[in-house]
């Protein structure tokens, strides 16, 4: 149990160390990205943080209702879409 905990603790770490990296990569390549980040640091990162934290409530309030308006209209679809995600769960179970 002991060395089980360990390796999954340990995989956890290194996924978020491998984002890390592709974060800083994006970073140190692209730009626009690299432009975007440092004025957000730089100037006010209060009411920039605050403005995000808005436009990530308006984008999920918004995709909470197109995700509800699509299920109600297809409703077959999404329990066909359920089923499969449930078997797949237990596919990666085995």
């Amino acid at each position: 149990m002991r060395g089980s905990r360990r390796s999954t603790i340990g995989e956890w770490l290194l996924s978020v160390g491998t984002v890390a990296v592709l974060l800083l990569i994006i970073l140190v390549i692209y730009e626009p990205v690299r432009k975007d980040v440092s004025t957000r640091v730089m100037t006010k990162p209060a009411a920039e943080v605050s403005s995000l934290a808005r436009t990530v409530r308006y984008q999920t309030e918004s995709f909470a209702a197109q995700a509800l308006e699509t299920s109600r209209t297809h409703s077959e679809l999404v329990v066909f879409a359920i089923a499969a995600v449930v078997l797949f769960g237990f596919m990666l179970r085995t």
